[in-house]
């Protein structure tokens, strides 16, 4: 079922505050990992060129971190009113229409996280990559949502070439976000409450940093999300 258009300002709010999170926002540490990781990663693939598909691209918040043009942006449904297109598996497009798929904190929720990575590598020209970051350390609060560790996830890019995944984040900033999830949790269902729990996020991403920087060396393997680079073989 649809869900209804959020009006335009509440979805520029959302792309604001994930593309260029502050430090009094609930979410900081894991956004600014994630912008530094796409970034880092975007800066990496050598010869990639447009167009890009922006999978399930929700309020295309790093839209602007997207070095190459055309993006199209596809999305289950209108809610936040930036897709393209809308569609699901399989994916509406040709067999190598894209020359980069970019798929943001949204893999972890499918039905068929094996069969949409299948047409990520359908849609992708050979020699195309795949970008995609799932949360590692989360509060689940739907049964569908998949928690993988690197192997597992590395596993879905059987038969790419030069699959790799990286840690983002690691400790301080998972625990930082189990607080943020539940106060994110309480603010939609209250105003008051969201008014209530702001002035706390502030020395919850103090403690999180700071538990970052003293945790460090166990980041390799409590990574707070993941980031997968793939691309697809030449032949």
């Amino acid at each position: 079922m649809s869900r209804p258009r959020l009006p335009a300002h509440a979805v520029e709010r959302i792309r604001r505050e994930r593309l260029a999170p502050r430090p009094t926002d609930w979410n900081y540490l894991h956004l600014l990992g994630l912008r530094r990781s796409l970034e880092g990663a975007f800066s990496r693939l050598a010869g990639a060129s447009g167009p890009v598909l922006d999978l399930y691209c929700g309020t295309q918040p790093y839209l602007e971190l997207v070095p190459w043009r055309p993006v199209w942006g596809l999305d289950l449904d209108d809610h936040f009113g930036r897709a393209n297109v809308i569609g699901a598996l399989p994916l509406p497009f040709r067999e190598g229409a894209f020359s980069v798929v970019l798929c943001t904190q949204a893999l972890y929720l499918v039905d068929d996280p094996a069969g949409t990575v299948g047409e990520m590598h359908r849609v992708l020209a050979p020699g195309g990559h795949a970008v995609v970051t799932v949360p590692s350390i989360f509060r689940r609060e739907i049964a569908a949502e998949r928690r993988w560790n690197a192997a597992q996830l590395a596993g879905l890019f059987a038969g790419w070439s030069g699959v790799q995944v990286e840690g983002i984040g690691g400790l301080g900033t998972g625990l930082a976000y189990f607080p943020a999830s539940l106060a994110d949790a309480a603010g939609r269902r209250s105003r008051l409450l969201r008014s209530l729990l702001r002035p706390i996020a502030l020395p919850v991403n103090a403690v999180g940093a700071l538990a970052e920087r003293l945790l460090r060396p166990l980041a390799g393997r409590y990574p707070a999300s993941l980031i997968a680079v793939a691309r697809r073989s030449e032949g």
